[in-house]
């Protein structure tokens, strides 16, 4: 429950028209991008269901694309051109 406040909080605050868009540093990009592909391969070991089907479930395909919109900021953050990762 706090969390959907937490997202409604975030949506619904609007910033003021003078302020800067808020931009991203590198370091919050690529942490972005670790975390989403972190949370995505620890999915697809621990879910059963995965397992069981030898399909990606709803939530899987819902964390793999998240991780491929945090690895698009990241190429655009680069300029187009992706580090590589270990």
């Amino acid at each position: 429950m706090i969390t959907l406040f937490r997202v409604y909080q975030s949506v619904n605050s609007a910033p003021s028209p003078d302020a800067p868009g808020p931009e991203k540093s590198m370091s919050s990009v690529n942490d972005a991008l670790e975390n989403a592909r972190f949370t995505y391969e620890q999915h697809m070991r621990t879910c059963r269901q995965c397992h069981a089907d030898a399909a990606p479930c709803a939530v899987a395909k819902h964390l793999l694309r998240i991780y491929n919109l945090a690895r698009r900021d990241r190429l655009r953050a680069t300029g187009g051109h992706d580090m590589p990762t270990a």
